[in-house]
């Protein structure tokens, strides 16, 4: 989430919304975002819905993996990636998930 907040410039980028999802609650992520001066949007998916749509749910417990998904306007995911680590490759996602939603 740091990296993100580090690379916030090529949001700018994407023609579209750029979020952070996790199974954490909103309370959790308000504190993140507190501790770590982020100030980009965090979602909660405590069910998991949109994390196993996307194929990223751990398998090992009901938490996500780290990765990423591209979703179209509509919700259809058009792409996603497990990436551990998630940060070295930040700077390469955005313009990646922004050429996947201007191919479609």
């Amino acid at each position: 989430m740091v990296e993100l907040q580090k690379n916030k410039n090529l949001f700018a980028q994407f023609p579209g919304d750029v979020y952070a999802l996790s199974a954490s609650s909103p309370e959790d992520h308000k504190e993140l975002k507190e501790e770590l001066g982020l100030d980009y949007t965090l979602l909660s998916d405590k069910y998991l819905t949109l994390i196993e749509k996307a194929e990223l749910k751990d398998p090992s417990g009901p938490k996500s993996v780290r990765g990423f998904a591209v979703l179209d306007k509509d919700g259809n995911i058009l792409e996603s990636q497990q990436l551990d680590p998630f940060g070295d490759q930040v700077g390469e996602i955005i313009p990646y998930a922004a050429q996947k939603v201007g191919g479609q």
